[in-house]
């Protein structure tokens, strides 16, 4: 039987320009119950990652933030967290968008897309003290209702656009919480290595030839895995192999 962590306790403000800011503060004027979620309805600056802007409609989507005590990881494997919570949205969507399952991929390091287009984004901040982590705040946005969108981002969807329904928001998210909590207490139970072949499993463009920008450079090249730190691991059709994290990389749409 799986420990109930994630959603064992719920704070909802209606508005804020970042829950993962609001939760970061909160954390440092006190402790808090390990799982517990701060969610905002109107999220009015938040963040994805290289500090680019999450835009999300307000009333429409769910913005929100968890905090977690993972000391049994040590730094070197921060990066599980990110799987596991990526896994946890995917489970979640796949259970909702089952005509869509066989499209619902993580695209590295932890944004979640539905074909080519990015439905979810997670943010995650980790504090270390020694050999572990000490707390992680866990900030995810999730497309829901808002059908269109005015940013320059150039591939988002929502939940509402592949099924043409608009959902309670309030209704989803217990089963939010369950599919990450599954997840979170598989990695405290050290279970790596299922972990690390589901993320794989569900990687996008795994295997597949693209085009990526390395250097300043077009190439062509596909995705063997990701190393024990995170990186992604890419194959080169000039025979070159590269190692690369977050800012070194990215996908030619």
């Amino acid at each position: 039987m799986d420990t109930q962590i994630i959603g064992s306790h719920i704070i909802e403000i209606e508005e804020t320009a970042s829950t993962n800011i609001y939760t970061d503060k909160l954390l440092r004027s006190k402790k808090q119950i390990e799982g517990t979620v701060i969610i905002a309805y109107n999220q009015t600056a938040g963040q994805g990652q290289d500090q680019n802007k999450w835009e999300s409609e307000p009333f429409q989507n769910l913005t929100f933030s968890i905090i977690l005590y993972p000391t049994f990881l040590s730094p070197s494997d921060q990066f599980q967290l990110s799987k596991a919570m990526s896994l946890g949205i995917i489970d979640f969507l796949k259970s909702i968008l089952q005509e869509h399952h066989e499209i619902i991929k993580i695209k590295w390091p932890n944004d979640i897309y539905v074909g080519n287009k990015k439905i979810c984004g997670i943010l995650i901040q980790n504090s270390i003290t020694g050999n572990c982590l000490s707390d992680s705040i866990v900030g995810i946005g999730l497309n829901v209702n808002q059908s269109t969108f005015k940013s320059d981002a150039p591939n988002p969807i929502s939940i509402k656009n592949l099924t043409g329904k608009e959902i309670n928001l309030k209704d989803c998210l217990p089963a939010i919480y369950n599919a990450l909590n599954y997840r979170y207490n598989q990695l405290a139970n050290h279970q790596d290595g299922i972990i690390k072949q589901n993320y794989i499993d569900a990687l996008y463009r795994f295997g597949e030839w693209h085009k990526y920008k390395i250097d300043k450079s077009i190439l062509t090249a596909k995705i063997n895995g990701i190393s024990a730190y995170g990186q992604l691991l890419l194959e080169g059709k000039n025979g070159s192999n590269y190692v690369c994290n977050i800012k070194e990389v990215a996908y030619v749409l």
